[in-house]
């Protein structure tokens, strides 16, 4: 990577281990127009949900640094839940950018659950994060918050956006714990970006009217308070993709990134 002189306005860093955060980029877009986007896909890690909190927060500052010094970031968004959780906000420090992530909506679930029954679905290293169990201990007097743990379910929407079949019996069976309980969840938190990349299947294979939550829309609110977002701007439009391994799946990611209006796909050395 050469470094950059000029300064593009609106340019927005997101990171995700891998491309759970084509989610909230996919939101961000269709809301606020005139901005370049950097995505960073950290494949040759992925998925994140099985490392340890101590490797993320250390991967993070080195990926942070690099593109910092070689790009000048409006602001960066973790788009990873697990990431956010391990690393925010003491990541902060040592940044003067603004830096948002993506947390699951508990809070939230709670004001919309009818039956105080809730599903939580996020990776491992989020569900055993301190400020995840705390809150879950914080409710459990009123609410019971079920919790499904599950890198396969990462796998498979990963598979599918690649434009890959996946089995549905597959993904029932991740819930299998779930058909056991007296009372369903009526409100599931999708704990982590890949999540709505299967949305509809969850619908076909959980009992109607469930009341799917994910972390869009208070990304757009955080958004707005940390970027002076200015839609008159015109700025070159060079919306950039980097990814950290190349493997057997590469030709089929830069497709899709190409296919939403990314003109540079390049691996980032680190």
């Amino acid at each position: 990577m050469k470094k950059s002189f000029l300064k593009p306005q609106n340019t927005i860093f997101i990171f995700d281990s891998g491309l759970g955060g084509i989610t909230i980029y996919n939101y961000i877009k269709n809301i606020f127009f005139n901005i370049n986007f950097i995505y960073l896909l950290d494949n040759k890690y992925f998925p994140y949900g099985n490392k340890s909190k101590n490797f993320i927060f250390q991967r993070l500052i080195k990926i942070l640094k690099k593109i910092s010094y070689h790009y000048n970031i409006s602001l960066a968004i973790i788009a990873c839940n697990t990431a956010s959780v391990s690393s925010l906000p003491k990541i902060r420090n040592y940044f003067t950018f603004p830096i948002i992530g993506v947390n699951p909506v508990i809070n939230l679930a709670i004001k919309k659950t009818q039956n105080n029954v809730i599903g939580l679905l996020a990776t491992n290293t989020t569900l055993r994060n301190d400020k995840i169990q705390k809150t879950i201990h914080f409710f459990k007097k009123k609410y019971e918050i079920k919790t499904i743990s599950s890198s396969k379910l990462v796998l498979l929407a990963e598979k599918k956006i690649l434009g890959y079949d996946i089995i549905i019996n597959e993904i029932k069976k991740i819930f299998k714990p779930w058909y056991a309980l007296k009372v369903f969840p009526d409100t599931i938190v999708l704990g982590c970006t890949h999540f709505p990349l299967i949305l509809n299947e969850l619908k076909i294979i959980l009992p109607q009217k469930i009341c799917f939550l994910d972390s869009k829309k208070n990304i757009i609110l955080t958004f707005k308070k940390n970027m002076n977002y200015n839609s008159n701007i015109l700025s070159r439009k060079k919306n950039i993709v980097f990814y950290t391994k190349k493997n057997k799946y590469i030709k089929k990611i830069k497709n899709l990134f190409f296919k939403k209006n990314f003109t540079v796909f390049s691996n980032f050395i680190l």
